[in-house]
């Protein structure tokens, strides 16, 4: 499910988590990444980053992402 926009989304957050890994006193990065359709997407990945009080920084981010997208033709913005 998702699609091309799904993956090219997916490929987006770990590659931002890879960057906030490269920046910040955490290592790690993708240790598991199932590749997409089309080249440069991503299906899934599975992002594992540690460090001293990496859970307390980054606990908001666990679990499923997802891309949520407001049609154009929807005139009101409502979901």
């Amino acid at each position: 499910a998702g699609g091309l926009d799904a993956q090219e989304w997916c490929a987006m957050l770990a590659r931002m988590y890879e960057r906030y890994a490269e920046r910040s006193e955490f290592e790690g990065g993708v240790v598991d990444r199932v590749e997409g359709d089309h080249p440069g997407c991503l299906k899934s990945a599975t992002v594992e980053i540690r460090g001293p009080y990496a859970y307390g920084v980054l606990r908001t981010e666990k679990g499923a992402h997802r891309l949520l997208r407001q049609s154009p033709f929807n005139s009101a913005a409502q979901r």
